[in-house]
């Protein structure tokens, strides 16, 4: 019996690309080769760029990942690596969007070995000080899922509306506090947060003097029928369970607990391609800790074929 074909996406955010530490940077890059990502989602690209130097310096991020990549509007704001062995870049999109200080980078990619099976995949960094922003960043987020490409079919042309493989994003906000996995440690309140613009920065008021933790862009993301995929694992009754859903920031006297901020989203149809997940332990490389979800491609393809059938 054939073994399942296994693909990893990893988000990541490391903190300012290394700060312009020669020996971080390369430290973090090559653990996150050791990581083998099929996809890899990165937030914080400072350093990074198209042209001159910071072109230079992508271009090596992709020797050492063994990945192929593309940058995202801005100066080194987000970027996206995919394996060439296993996708196929069909489109870069047009990401340059208003209200974005760090806009996101998505492709849509095409299964190697397909004539038509095609997926999103994205990556996203919310503002991290304006809770009014973020929804309004989420609501472009939501646009991934919202792809209409058409095909020829033995029935003639059909649209089709692209499934979301990934969204790999810190969040900057929290996890809906009811939709928490049981165990998963529960959401900052504002009082252990410490620090006076970082209780503005996560917290929005919603009647004078009354203020709650923002999980507004995870509660948008679900309605527009994109799904946690950590949490979808840790609830599998053979998942990795709570693993899944560690935290991805530490604890600090300025932030408060630790916390889930660094999040996958996929498109719920193909949450049961989803068979594990875990939290990757970054600390000494970045102040965030890195996701890793694993799909079996197969069950991908096989979903999608069954939802679409096969193109002429």
């Amino acid at each position: 019996m054939t073994p399942p074909r296994h693909i990893k996406i990893a988000s990541c955010n490391f903190e300012r690309n290394g700060g312009g530490e020669k020996k971080k940077w390369l430290a973090m890059h090559q653990r996150l080769a050791d990581l083998k990502p099929t996809i890899l989602c990165r937030q914080e690209n400072p350093g990074h760029a198209r042209t001159g130097s910071g072109r230079t310096l992508f271009n090596a991020s992709q020797r050492i990942l063994g990945l192929s990549g593309e940058l995202g509007p801005g100066m080194g704001a987000t970027s996206l690596y995919y394996d060439p062995e296993v996708f196929e870049q069909v489109t870069l999109w047009d990401t340059d969007w208003p209200n974005w200080l760090l806009p996101p980078t998505a492709m849509t990619l095409r299964v190697r070995g397909t004539d038509d099976v095609d997926l999103v995949a994205a990556c996203a960094h919310l503002s991290y000080n304006s809770p009014s922003l973020r929804p309004i960043q989420t609501e472009d987020v939501t646009r991934f899922a919202d792809k209409v490409e058409t095909y020829l079919t033995p029935d003639g042309e059909v649209e089709r509306k692209l499934p979301v493989l990934a969204v790999g994003m810190d969040g900057n906000s929290y996890i809906d506090p009811d939709r928490l996995v049981p165990g998963e440690l529960p959401i900052p309140t504002l009082a252990e947060i410490k620090d006076p613009q970082h209780r503005a920065h996560r917290s929005y008021e919603i009647a004078p003097g009354q203020r709650v933790m923002d999980s507004r862009p995870d509660r948008i993301l679900l309605t527009a029928g994109l799904e946690d995929a950590a949490r979808h694992a840790a609830l599998q009754p053979d998942g990795p369970g709570l693993a899944a859903v560690a935290p991805t920031v530490d604890s600090s006297d300025t932030h408060g607990p630790a916390h889930r901020v660094d999040r996958v989203y996929t498109t719920d149809f193909l949450l049961p391609a989803v068979v594990h997940a875990e939290v990757v332990d970054m600390k000494d490389l970045s102040d965030h800790h890195t996701v890793v979800v694993t799909y079996d491609l197969d069950a991908v393809i096989e979903i999608y074929l069954d939802r679409f059938g096969p193109a002429a």
